[in-house]
C-alpha cells in the first residue's frame, strides 16, 4: 500500500503534468490544426469546383475566416503593429481587387465565392508564414503536407491497379480530384516539398525517403498529364541550380564543392532527361498521350488554343475590371468558337478575363516577388554573412524546394487552370507561405491597419455560411422524391444563399413539371417569376433563357418564347440545344424556311472548329444529330430525298457513337445527366427510324 507521502507526491505531480500538457497544447494547437488541414486537404478540396462540394467548401472556408477574424481581433486588442512584406502587399491588393470586381460582376454569387476562396488562400499563406518563422514548425508542416500528397497518391495508384487489372493499362488516375490534370498539379507541389524533406533528412533514411519521393513521381506520371511532366522537368533543373548555390551553406568541403559545382548542372540535366524519358516509355498513361501527340491528341491542343484566343479576346472587352472574379463559365460562351468548357485551361488568362489585367498584374507581381526572394536565398552562399539574411540549415532546403515548386506550378498554370480546385489553390498557399517566411518586412504599420481586413473577412464569412447552408438544403432537396417537400428545401436553400441563381432555376423547373402534371397555370406563372429573378442575378447564362422560353410557350406567349431563345443564342452562340429548340419552335409557328435556316446553321457547326476540335475525343453533340433529323424532314418535304437520307445516316452514326463511346464516360461522371441524355437519344433514334420508313414508302415525287 502506498504511504501518505507517496499519495501527496502524486497529488502534487498531477496538476503539474496537466499544466505542462496545457502549455504544450497552447503553443502547438495552431501547427497541429494546420498540419491536419494539409493532410486532409486533397480529400476535402479536390473536387470543390463542382456543385456537389459547395457544402464542404463553405464549411472549411467559414472555419478559416473565423480563425482569421479572431486573429485580427486579438491583434487589435494587443495593439500589435502590422508588418508587411512586399509579396503580402501585392497579395492583399489582389484579394481586395477580387472583392471590388463584384461591383461590375455579371454574376455576383460567383464573384463572391471566388473572392472567398482567394481570401482563404491569403489566410493560409499568413498562417504558414507565421509558423514557418518559428523554429521546428516548418518541417512538421512540410511532413503533414507531403503526407496528404502520399495518401492521395496511394489512392490514385490503387485506382490504376484496378483499371489495369481490368484490361485498361492506359487509364489516367483521378485520385480524389476532378480530373487527372488537376491531380497532377497537386502532386507536383507535394513532390518538390518531398524532395526538400528528402535532402534535409537524407542521412537518416535515404532508401525510405527516395522511395516515397519516387512514389509521388510515379503517381504524377500515371495522371498522364504532359504539361505537369514538362513543368516538373523545368522545376527539377531550377532546383539543381539553386542547390549548387547552397553548397557552401551546408558545409561541403572546398574540393568536393569545386567538383560538384563543375559537374552538378550536367548531371542534373542528364538525370532529369533520363527520368523524363523513362516516364514517357514506362508509364502507359503518359506514354499513350505522348505517342498520340500529333494524331488523336491534336484536337486537344487545338481545342485549348481556340479557348485561349477566345479568352484573350474577352479580356480586352473589359481590360481593367474584367467581368468579375469566378465568372468565366458564364462569359466565355459569348466568345466561344468551340464547345463548352468550365475553365480557360490557362489560369493566368482566366484571371485576366475575370479580374482584368490589373488583377493579373497584382497576382504576377506577388509571385514574382516571392520567386525573386527565393532566388536571392539560393545565392546566399555567395554573400557575406553581413549581407545574407537567409536562414542556414533546414528551412533553407525547404525554401529552395518551394521555389522550384512555385516555378513549376506557374509554368503548368500557363496551359492549365491549376488552381481550379480549392485543394490546389490552398496547397499553393503552403508553398507561398514557406517562401514568405524569411522575407524581411517592407514596412511596419500602425495596429489600426488590422481593422482594414475585417470588412472583407466578415463579408466572406457571411457568404461562406450561406453557401454551406444553401448547399445543405439543396442536397436534402435532391434526396427527396416528393415534389412539395423538394420545393420546400429548395426554398430554404434560396433563403440561405439568396445570390445563388441555381436554386431559383431549380425551383422554376420543378414548378414547371408540377404544373404540366396538374394543369395548374398559377404554378407556371410562379415558375416564370422565379426564372426572371434568376436572370436578374445571372443574366448571361443561356440555360436560364431556355427555361424561360419553355414557360412562355406553355403560357401562350410565342413571341416572348422566340425572343428568349434568341437571347440564349446571343449569350452562347454555340448552344446547340437552343438552336434546336428555336428551329422546332419556328416549325410549330409555320415558318419552315426560317426553321431550315436555323437547322442549317446548327448542322454547319459540325464542320466548324466546334465540331472538329472536341474537348474529349469520344464526345458527340446529340443536338446536332437532332438538328440533322429535323432538317432531313424539311428537305424530304421539299423533295430533296437524297440529301435527307444522307443527313439521317450521319445522325444515326453520331447517336450510335454517343451510346457506345461517350455515354459510359458520362455515366461515370454525371449519372443523372447520362440518364436524361440517353432517353433523349433513344427517342431521337425512334423518330429517325420512323422518318426513314416514311422515306422508303413515300413516292419519289412527294413534296415536289
Amino acid at each position: 500500500m502506498p504511504t501518505k507521502n507517496v499519495k501527496a507526491k502524486r497529488v502534487k505531480v498531477a496538476p503539474r503534468e496537466q499544466s505542462d500538457v496545457a502549455q504544450w497544447l497552447r503553443h502547438h494547437w495552431l501547427p497541429l490544426t494546420l498540419g491536419g488541414f494539409f493532410v486532409v486537404l486533397p480529400f476535402v478540396g479536390g473536387t470543390s469546383a463542382i456543385n456537389a462540394d459547395w457544402l464542404l467548401l463553405g464549411v472549411v472556408s467559414a472555419a478559416l475566416l473565423v480563425a482569421a477574424i479572431a486573429g485580427v481581433i486579438i491583434a487589435l486588442w494587443q495593439r500589435r503593429t502590422l508588418a508587411l512584406t512586399l509579396p503580402e502587399v501585392f497579395l492583399g491588393a489582389f484579394v481586395a481587387w477580387q472583392w471590388v470586381t463584384a461591383s461590375v460582376s455579371v454574376y455576383r454569387w460567383a464573384t463572391w465565392t471566388e473572392a472567398m476562396r482567394w481570401t482563404a488562400f491569403a489566410i493560409v499563406v499568413m498562417a504558414v508564414c507565421e509558423l514557418a518563422g518559428k523554429r521546428g514548425f516548418l518541417p512538421s508542416l512540410a511532413v503533414a503536407f507531403v503526407a496528404g500528397g502520399m495518401l492521395s497518391a496511394l489512392q490514385g495508384i490503387a485506382e490504376y491497379a484496378v483499371n489495369a487489372a481490368s484490361g485498361n493499362p492506359s487509364w489516367r488516375i483521378f485520385g480524389p480530384f476532378l480530373n487527372p490534370n488537376l491531380f497532377a498539379d497537386y502532386l507536383l507541389l507535394a513532390l518538390f516539398v518531398a524532395v526538400g524533406l528528402a535532402i534535409l533528412h537524407f542521412r537518416r533514411a535515404p532508401l525510405l525517403l527516395s522511395l516515397l519521393t519516387l512514389l509521388l513521381l510515379i503517381a504524377m506520371g500515371l495522371t498522364g498529364s504532359k504539361g505537369a511532366l514538362l513543368a516538373w522537368s523545368v522545376g527539377t533543373v531550377a532546383l539543381g541550380l539553386m542547390a549548387i548555390g547552397r553548397l557552401k551553406i551546408v558545409g561541403v568541403p572546398d574540393r568536393r564543392n569545386r567538383l560538384v559545382r563543375r559537374w552538378a548542372i550536367s548531371l542534373a540535366l542528364v538525370a532529369g532527361f533520363i527520368v523524363f524519358m523513362l516516364a514517357i516509355t514506362a508509364l502507359p498513361p503518359i506514354k499513350a498521350r505522348f505517342a498520340a501527340l500529333w494524331t488523336t491528341q491534336a484536337h486537344s491542343w487545338m481545342f485549348r488554343w481556340l479557348i485561349w484566343k477566345a479568352t484573350l479576346a474577352a479580356s480586352f472587352v473589359r481590360p481593367l475590371t474584367g467581368f468579375g472574379a469566378g465568372t468565366f463559365e458564364w462569359v466565355y460562351p459569348q466568345f466561344a468558337t468551340v464547345s463548352y468548357t468550365r475553365h480557360a485551361h490557362s489560369g493566368f488568362l482566366q484571371v485576366a478575363m475575370e479580374s482584368g489585367w490589373l488583377g493579373l498584374t497584382l497576382l504576377l507581381l506577388c509571385f514574382a516577388s516571392v520567386l525573386m526572394g527565393g532566388a536571392k536565398m539560393s545565392l546566399a552562399a555567395n554573400l557575406s554573412s553581413a549581407e545574407s539574411e537567409q536562414p542556414r540549415g533546414q528551412r533553407g532546403w525547404l525554401q529552395i524546394a518551394s521555389v522550384a515548386a512555385l516555378l513549376a506550378f506557374c509554368i503548368h498554370n500557363v496551359v492549365e487552370t491549376a488552381w481550379l480546385t480549392t485543394a490546389n489553390l490552398w496547397a499553393l498557399a503552403f508553398v507561398v507561405g514557406v517562401l514568405q517566411a524569411e522575407v524581411s518586412p517592407m514596412r511596419r504599420l500602425s495596429w489600426r491597419w488590422w481593422a482594414l481586413a475585417l470588412p472583407f473577412l466578415l463579408v466572406g464569412l457571411w457568404h461562406s455560411v450561406g453557401v454551406a447552408r444553401g448547399a445543405y438544403f439543396a442536397q436534402l432537396a435532391r434526396n427527396e422524391p416528393l415534389p412539395s417537400v423538394r420545393l420546400f428545401w429548395l426554398e430554404r436553400a434560396s433563403d440561405a444563399d439568396p445570390l445563388n441563381a441555381r436554386y431559383l432555376i431549380d425551383r422554376a423547373i420543378l414548378l414547371e413539371a408540377w404544373a404540366k402534371a396538374t394543369g395548374d397555370e398559377s404554378r407556371l406563372r410562379e415558375a416564370l417569376r422565379l426564372c426572371d429573378a434568376a436572370i436578374r442575378l445571372q443574366p448571361t447564362r443561356s440555360g436560364n433563357y431556355k427555361v424561360k422560353a419553355r414557360l412562355l410557350q406553355s403560357l401562350g406567349d410565342e413571341a416572348g418564347a422566340e425572343k428568349a431563345l434568341r437571347t440564349a443564342l446571343r449569350f452562347n452562340r454555340t448552344d446547340t440545344e437552343a438552336m434546336l429548340r428555336l428551329g422546332e419552335f419556328l416549325e410549330k409557328r409555320d415558318k419552315p424556311d426560317a426553321a431550315a435556316a436555323i437547322y442549317r446553321k446548327l448542322v454547319a457547326l459540325e464542320r466548324s472548329p466546334y465540331g472538329r476540335f472536341k474537348p474529349v475525343e469520344q464526345w458527340q453533340d446529340i443536338f446536332v444529330a437532332a438538328g440533322k433529323t429535323r432538317l432531313a424532314h424539311l428537305l424530304w418535304r421539299q423533295g430533296q430525298r437524297q440529301r435527307a437520307q444522307q443527313l439521317l445516316d450521319e445522325a444515326e452514326r453520331t447517336l450510335r457513337s454517343f451510346q457506345t463511346a461517350y455515354l459510359p464516360i458520362l455515366k461515370a461522371s454525371d449519372p443523372e445527366a447520362a440518364e436524361s441524355q440517353d432517353a433523349f437519344v433513344r427517342s431521337l433514334l425512334d423518330d429517325l427510324h420512323l422518318l426513314r420508313q416514311t422515306l422508303r414508302k413515300a413516292p419519289q415525287n412527294v413534296g415536289r
